[in-house]
């Protein structure tokens, strides 16, 4: 057995201690070194990181702010829902208000859209008949508004002329008293009514008075327009009664005299009382295309598919501060009865306002010239207003009972 050399071992368990003391302190340097490092990429990677919440994360926050600011709220939705719905009801009612504004009373419920017979008697001749009814319903609108003429030249000369006999049978030498007698009977006539309005001087009176009756469907064609005529008239007739409310003589009224309304240019359409002629009295129409306009319209409507348009000319004589509050009269809303195509609902009070002044003109009076020399319409300056103006009608308001004929004559019209 070999001796074991212990020496060697003891140098080794030395070196072990010193390396052992030696690691003691190396560790915690290393560690020491370590964790410098970790701070110093810390802090690197801190800045760039702060750099990098600067750039992206803070606009970022500010951009949600903002859409925080802007979001909908959570009943929004709701409200857009409800007025949106509220929206489309608005411009349901108008429609139909359009379409109410178009359903109107009719002067004959035995017409349209085809009559109840084939005799000429449905549209002249005895009380019933279109024409009659029309008549009748001019002359009611005339009595309504307190319409009165002035006197003709033959009433005034019989009155002159039996004036100038005396007692003993002799003419009495008077000029002045003729004067006087006729400014008598003028003034009387002036207070007897509120305004100067003569059947004559409305568009279709006379046309119906002096109607031949050629065919059917010519009649009815006839009847159609000047059925949309006569609600025309309704309404200055409406215009008229509401300018001169209160008033019991033309003196105090604000208008004082209609010369004429119809569907004419206004050069067209006077020719004075008692003086009719064919173009005073031509039917309404459809305007379908531009040059069947009265004057250049500044709407630049036509008839359509979903509109009629007509145009006509009035002429009144009015105070002189009576000219643009007629015009505003003119084109408010006015209320009208429905009681169905058929005569047999129930009244319904519906509302209209369908018309739009597209010329107008001014002319002061000269109260001695010849249109005017026997009316009387106070002390105070009065003035002619000419008007052309437009009236829609909305075509669902009375499609159901618009007579072929006069839906053909628009289509021809149109193609033409």
């Amino acid at each position: 057995m070999s001796k074991i050399d212990f020496s060697n071992l003891k140098g080794a368990f030395k070196l072990l201690g010193v390396l052992r003391a030696c690691s003691a302190l190396v560790w915690p340097a290393v560690i020491t070194v370590a964790a410098v490092l970790v701070f110093v990429v810390a802090l690197l990677m801190g800045s760039s990181f702060k750099k990098k919440v600067e750039k992206e994360s803070i606009p970022m926050a500010e951009q949600v702010k903002r859409l925080a600011e802007t979001a909908i709220p959570v009943g929004q939705v709701e409200v857009e829902k409800r007025y949106q719905q509220q929206y489309q009801e608005d411009a349901n009612r108008i429609e139909q208000m359009a379409i109410q504004s178009t359903q109107r009373e009719l002067i004959s419920y035995g017409i349209f859209p085809e009559p109840n017979g084939t005799s000429a008697m449905l549209f002249i001749g005895a009380k019933g008949s279109f024409g009659a009814g029309y008549r009748e319903a001019i002359e009611g609108l005339v009595a309504k508004v307190r319409g009165g003429i002035c006197p003709s030249e033959a009433e005034l000369k019989a009155s002159t002329q039996k004036s100038r006999v005396g007692e003993r049978g002799y003419w009495m030498d008077s000029d002045t008293e003729e004067s006087r007698i006729i400014e008598q009977i003028c003034e009387a006539k002036a207070k007897a009514a509120s305004v100067y309005i003569s059947p004559l001087d409305v568009s279709g009176y006379d046309f119906w008075d002096k109607y031949e009756y050629k065919n059917r469907e010519q009649a009815v064609e006839d009847c159609w327009f000047w059925q949309i005529g006569y609600w025309i008239i309704e309404d200055v007739f409406s215009t008229i009664e509401a300018m001169n409310a209160g008033s019991s003589a033309v003196r105090s009224s604000t208008v004082k005299r209609l010369m004429g309304v119809g569907f004419v240019t206004p050069d067209r359409l006077f020719t004075g009382q008692g003086k009719i002629t064919t173009a005073s009295q031509q039917r309404p129409g459809y305007v379908s295309k531009p040059e069947e306009q009265l004057t250049e319209a500044c709407t630049a409507r036509i008839s359509s598919d979903d509109i009629d348009v007509v145009h006509f000319s009035i002429i009144v004589v009015v105070s002189d501060e009576g000219v643009m509050p007629f015009i505003k009269q003119l084109c408010t809303e006015k209320t009208h009865s429905f009681v169905g195509y058929r005569g047999d609902e129930q009244e319904k009070v519906f509302r209209h306002n369908q018309i739009t002044v597209l010329e107008s003109r001014v002319r002061s009076v000269q109260k001695n010239s010849e249109p005017h020399q026997y009316y009387r319409y106070g002390h105070e300056q009065v003035f002619e207003l000419e008007l052309v103006c437009e009236y829609i009608f909305k075509k669902k308001g009375y499609e159901t009972i618009n007579p072929l004929m006069a839906k053909n004559n628009e289509m021809e019209s149109q193609e033409f």
